[in-house]
């Protein structure tokens, strides 16, 4: 795993966000995860090149999500209306760039199951995929909850549905530990204090249904990943 650490949150996203312009180009999914600590990272994608690139537009192939809060679409909470409000969302359908969301006004059990399919349909298409991902105070990463009895078993889909996400919108969907491991790269973003224990977790062994973000040090992933973090490792 490498590891970029960094003075301040808002130094780690410029940084991050010049990692992505090297690694993305017209032949890559990008795959967004929810939550505060990414979403400056998409404003900057749609409003703020990197110092030198004016000219140059920031155009994945597509853009899918990595998790999110189930219900309508575009409902308050999810994280494609997150992606929308920050401007990312429009500068996508602007550039030509698709973008595949999860929410479709079907149950949770559906709408995982049609996600699964769109999922192994970018990654058959796709010669990239590359994932940002956040990380809970409590080491989740996507919408993947420690301590869920799923994660006890080989887990053959990508797609995952969950009804028992600690706090507020109990039923996600989110990409599973099988699909993180088809990614070419993962950007692991780690902002704030409240992330030291878990990150600290992270590193230590032991299993990953306890601490799910554990999976990012695993020989399947970590020379994959790239840590860019404000706190002490």
């Amino acid at each position: 795993m490498q590891t970029i650490s960094v003075s301040s949150d808002l130094k780690g996203i410029e940084i991050a966000k010049e990692k992505l312009y090297e690694a993305v180009d017209k032949k890559t999914v990008l795959y967004l995860s929810g939550g505060r600590t990414p979403a400056p990272l998409y404003r900057k994608f749609a409003k703020d090149p990197p110092a030198g690139r004016q000219e140059k537009l920031f155009r994945p192939g597509a853009v899918a999500i990595v998790d999110e809060r189930w219900g309508k679409p575009m409902h308050g909470n999810s994280n494609e209306k997150m992606i929308k409000d920050v401007g990312f969302w429009d500068y996508l359908k602007t550039n030509g760039v698709p973008f595949y969301g999860v929410l479709e006004n079907k149950s949770l059990t559906e709408t995982a199951k049609d996600y699964d399919e769109t999922v192994r349909y970018l990654l058959k298409w796709f010669p990239k995929n590359v994932a940002v991902l956040g990380m809970g105070s409590d080491g989740h990463i996507a919408s993947i909850p420690a301590g869920n009895e799923k994660l006890r078993t080989k887990n053959e889909k990508l797609v995952e549905e969950f009804d028992d996400f600690p706090g507020e919108q109990k039923e996600r969907i989110s990409l599973t530990f099988n699909a993180l491991s088809q990614m070419d790269q993962i950007f692991l973003l780690v902002f704030g204090n409240d992330k030291k224990k878990a990150l600290k977790h992270l590193f230590e062994d032991g299993p990953v249904e306890e601490i799910p973000a554990r999976f990012l040090n695993t020989p399947q992933v970590t020379d994959k990943v790239v840590l860019i973090t404000d706190q002490k490792v």
